[in-house]
């Protein structure tokens, strides 16, 4: 009896329910089909039809409903006794630039303890974009992103916070919609068209969740996603026409042949002999204007359980340089579904890119530097002229005869699920497979004059990973104290393995590389290698706060490596960081002008296990030539065997330890922000090569754990509203960046032996007469890559007979001697004093203007180009540039601090003036735009362009645009472009 009487008054209660009915839009009013509308605190939920109405019966005791649809913030609308109620849902607050990922989760912008920036796309750079972090080259605190030159197939140079390592890796952490990138370098492979926005983790509190590969730092690529009730069809397309910034200042044939006869010791029947009566401009005749043209189109939409996206990219890049480009085709396809309520949230990727190259051979920038103006390009029948001398020979016909190409491929694929088991507590499980695979051929034909033997070479090579974790989330607020932890399960494998055959001397050039066993089988090779590695990882984080006011989070991440010994397989990365939000604090109440400030400091420790290849613990063995064995017949000279490389079981994890205070702000209602942020971070175990003793080691280097380095720094990023009217806007951005990097150890001990230094030679001065002319070390307590130079001190009326140079230095007493050996030498640091970049956007109407400006002050670089080029001495036999006309240097060159330049620079960017055409027939909008990117640089340094590798070789800071180390010229570019919806 009391069973049927609680039934009955359940059913009476429920019947005293009433009939809500609404419609669920999006922000421009268009329906959200399948959107879900549940009733709070009750398991009753419907799905609105095709046009985005719903009609839901609802208890009497309901109070508000929850509507949620994929890509659209979720939303609670308090019902009041109405019986109508219609719902416009805002898209998801992480495409707003509300939310950022900091690894394995997310957290409010305003709530995040670490160092992060983000950039959303409208922030972007415009023009030819080859590689997405062009997008925010400059744009953001801390992070130095350098394209030395204008090759569209080199890498970029990726820095952040400075040289965290001597030999390991140092470009930070690509994460691709929560999956690393196997070689940070394939992110030129990812279309920057489908990218929506980048959170860049810092400090080392924020990175220690990335553990033994967050020491470089982590830049995290969020893609477009598609929204529910949108069927949207895009169309982005630009074509752009690229040309040579600035030449070399060479002298044209007519100042060549005005100046040789002044030169001494010259005949007139040498000049008539270097005098083949052309007039060539050798860089011109290996440069072109550039055609770019690039193509996105993307297809989006779903339902309130479901969205989806697809596109397809292509691109064909013409580089400048004749011969030399880029061509890439790329598919990627996303999709997001959710059911059981909302309790399973599953997600996929697909992602395909292929690219084609064609290489430039960097030797010819030599030849153009050499070449007389008076040899010309081509014969009168139209075949190459013909000519032979040292780094001297048609640069025209090596570009142009060469094969010099390659084929990428990089396939992606990712499937996600999670499900919320109870309100606030979700687990899942995550798996990736990467493929990566490149192809590329060399053929150098015999080529005019220099009567080379003929060779050619194919190598195939494969980078292949496999990802997968389980993780638990947890995220819970009682009252004011809101709570999130994560633990994740992580397990990596990769997999790299390449192959590489090459011959000589074929009888047939037309085959290429197409039949290498045709040619001189004594001159056949072949090789192979394969090697594989795999990291396990156990993390866990927990975050606290209290109010929005009091903030906590701690993680700890343990990662086990089989690249190491036994001894130290395992390693530990632990972090914590806390959180003031000072205008919280009822104190702060009256000071209406600040929106918001927070205090933030944190500290943390990563690893760095990048120059540690998978068997580097080991001692192996290596070919060493072959012996001759007469028991065998068959095999008379088989492969001998040598150690080399030592044995170190005790090789481990170079640690980056790191401590960041930061302070951000927002004055005026917000239209103002900022934040200041100094760090402390310090490089332990550093890796390197080290000479020792034979014996009793086997091989006469071993890489050891042996060094230390710090970098200090102070990061400014402002931006803001300047002018908000209903026809302009005007908003600004802006950040400066100073860093220190020194080095502080070089010296150790390996089972009981000493390995010490303190110098290390790193970098050469090259070109015709130098050897080993080292001319930046590794050096305690001075930044990587110093310089140590002789003092120049002016030129002597003549050369100088035991020198053959009238070139004088600064002795150690201070008196002039025209030996360079016993020359006082001084260090110099060349890296830059501080970075910068400057934004401005204004919009009048449909009318928009925005630039973008970028600079690097204090920046040191030896312009071995102009010491080599720079030389009357070199007349008649090769060119020169104007500049040895009157800098009064003559005889033998010598490297000196004359030739330390200051490098600092101010470049424009970029600049765009864009105009909406609005009420466009079947379109939901269309934009065109024009972009100039590099129009000028204003800068004092004398070579072709500032802006040259710095930090990621042997020869960084040295412009040696000689003996194959070529500076590929940077191009000007003007781009066209329009962006289409489709309704």
């Amino acid at each position: 009896m009391f069973f049927f009487l609680a039934l009955l008054q359940g059913f009476l209660s429920f019947s005293q329910g009433r009939q809500v009915t609404g419609k669920v839009a999006d922000d421009q009013g268009k329906g959200l089909p399948g959107a879900t509308v549940a009733v709070k605190g009750a398991a009753i939920s419907v799905a609105a039809d095709t046009d985005g109405r719903f009609s839901i019966t609802v208890p009497a005791s309901a109070t508000a409903l929850v509507v949620t649809a994929v890509g659209y913030a979720e939303q609670e609308v308090q019902l009041n006794g109405r019986t109508t109620v219609d719902i416009t849902m805002q898209t998801d607050a992480r495409s707003l630039g509300d939310v950022v990922v900091v690894g394995y989760g997310t957290v409010r912008k305003k709530d995040a303890t670490g160092a992060v920036s983000s950039i959303s796309a409208k922030d972007f750079s415009q023009g030819v974009i080859n590689n997405p972090l062009q997008q925010i080259q400059g744009k953001v605190a801390g992070l130095t992103i350098t394209q030395a030159g204008g090759d569209p197939n080199a890498n970029l140079i990726i820095r952040l916070r400075g040289q965290t390592s001597l030999s390991g890796g140092q470009t930070p952490l690509v994460v691709l919609d929560g999956i690393p990138l196997d070689d940070p370098n394939q992110i030129s492979s990812i279309p920057p068209g489908d990218v929506a926005s980048y959170d860049v983790l810092k400090d080392v509190s924020a990175t220690a969740i990335y553990g033994s590969r967050g020491a470089n730092g982590v830049i995290i690529i969020n893609t477009k996603k598609g929204q529910a009730g949108r069927s949207r069809v895009e169309y982005n397309g630009y074509v752009s026409a690229d040309k040579l910034a600035k030449d070399f200042d060479l002298l044209t044939a007519n100042e060549w042949r005005a100046i040789v006869p002044t030169v001494p010791g010259i005949t007139p029947a040498t000049i008539a002999a270097l005098d083949k009566g052309a007039n060539t401009d050798w860089l011109g005749a290996i440069t072109r204007t550039g055609i770019t043209h690039s193509h996105n189109l993307a297809v989006s939409g779903g339902t309130g359980s479901f969205n989806y996206r697809a596109s397809v990219n292509y691109m064909d890049q013409e580089g400048i340089v004749v011969n030399s480009g880029k061509e890439q085709l790329g598919l990627r396809f996303t999709a997001q579904q959710k059911a059981l309520n909302n309790k399973l949230d599953l997600q996929v990727s697909l992602f395909n890119n292929q690219n084609l190259r064609k290489y430039t051979d960097y030797a010819i920038f030599a030849y153009v530097n050499t070449t007389p103006p008076t040899y010309p390009v081509y014969n009168p029948d139209g075949s190459y002229f013909a000519y032979y001398d040292f780094e001297q020979q048609n640069p025209v016909a090596q570009q142009m005869m060469q094969t010099n190409q390659g084929r990428e491929n990089l396939t992606q694929l990712m499937g996600r699920a999670d499900y919320e088991l109870i309100n606030g507590l979700k687990v899942g499980v995550l798996g990736s497979i990467s493929r990566y695979n490149i192809q590329t051929e060399f053929f150098r034909p015999t080529l005019p004059g220099v009567n080379n033997v003929n060779s050619g070479n194919q190598y195939a090579g494969n980078v292949n990973s496999k990802k997968g974790d389980f993780h638990i989330n947890y995220n819970k607020s009682f009252g004011r104290h809101n709570i999130g932890a994560t633990g994740v399960y992580e397990y990596n494998e990769f997999t790299d393995y390449n192959f590489r055959a090459s011959g000589q001397d074929f009888l047939l050039e037309e085959s290429g590389v197409n039949n290498l066993g045709a040619g001189n089988p004594a001159l056949n090779q072949i090789a192979s290698y394969k090697q594989q590695f795999k990291i396990i990882s156990f993390l866990g984080r927990f975050a606290y706060n209290y109010d929005s006011r009091y903030y906590a989070t701690v993680s700890f991440r343990r990662d086990g490596s089989s690249k190491f010994g036994a001894n130290n397989r395992w390693g530990n990365f632990p972090s914590a960081s806390v959180a003031w939000r000072i205008k919280g604090e009822s104190f702060m109440d009256n000071v209406g002008w600040l929106s918001d400030l927070k205090l933030t400091a944190g500290y943390g420790v990563v690893g760095n296990q990048d120059a540690i290849n998978p068997y580097n613990t080991l001692l192996t063995l290596g070919g060493a030539g072959r012996y001759y064995d007469p028991s065998s017949s068959n095999y008379l000279y088989p492969q001998s065997y040598a150690p080399n490389q030592n044995a170190n079981p005790d090789l481990k994890w170079e640690e980056r330890h790191g401590t960041n205070v930061g302070l951000s702000f927002a004055i005026l209602n917000n239209r103002f922000n900022g934040s200041v942020n100094v760090y402390n971070d310090k490089t332990r175990n550093l890796l390197f090569n080290y000479i020792v003793p034979v014996p009793p080691f086997f091989y006469n280097s071993i890489l050891a754990n042996v060094g230390s380095l710090t970098n200090k720094g102070v990061e400014v990023q402002l931006g803001g509203e300047i002018l908000q009217t209903r026809d302009f806007s005007w908003n600004f951005g802006g950040q400066i960046t100073f860093n220190k990097t020194r080095i502080t150890s070089l010296s150790g001990t390996y089972d009981g032996t000493p390995i010490s230094t303190d110098q290390v030679p790193v970098g050469q001065a090259t070109g015709r007469g130098y050897a080993n002319n080292y001319i930046t070390f590794l050096k305690v307590g001075y930044a990587p890559y110093v310089f140590y130079l002789p003092e120049f001190a002016g030129l002597a009326p003549a050369n100088d007979p035991a020198t053959n140079s009238n070139q004088l230095y600064y002795a150690a007493d201070g008196s002039k001697l025209a030996t360079v050996s016993t020359a006082r030498r001084k260090y110099t640091d060349p890296t830059a004093k501080f970075n910068y970049g400057f934004n401005s956007s204004m919009t009048y109407k449909n009318w928009g203007l925005n630039f973008f400006l970028r600079g690097v002050a204090g920046q040191k670089v030896f312009n071995n180009y102009n010491n080599i080029t720079s030389n009357f001495s070199r007349l008649p036999g090769n060119n020169v540039t104007k500049d040895a006309l009157t800098n009064g240097i003559r005889g033998s060159q010598t490297a000196s601090d004359y030739w330390l330049e200051d490098a600092g620079f101010l470049r424009l960017d970029n600049i765009t003036l864009s105009y909406n055409i609005p009420n466009v027939k079947g379109l939901e909008s269309l934009r065109v735009y024009a972009t100039a990117n590099n129009l000028f640089v204003i800068t004092s340094y004398k070579g072709q362009d500032p802006e040259i590798a710095t930090g990621n070789s042997a020869q960084s800071y040295i412009d040696a645009n000689v003996s194959g180390l070529g500076f590929y010229p940077r191009s000007r570019t003007f781009t066209f472009g329009v962006n289409v919806a489709f309704k």
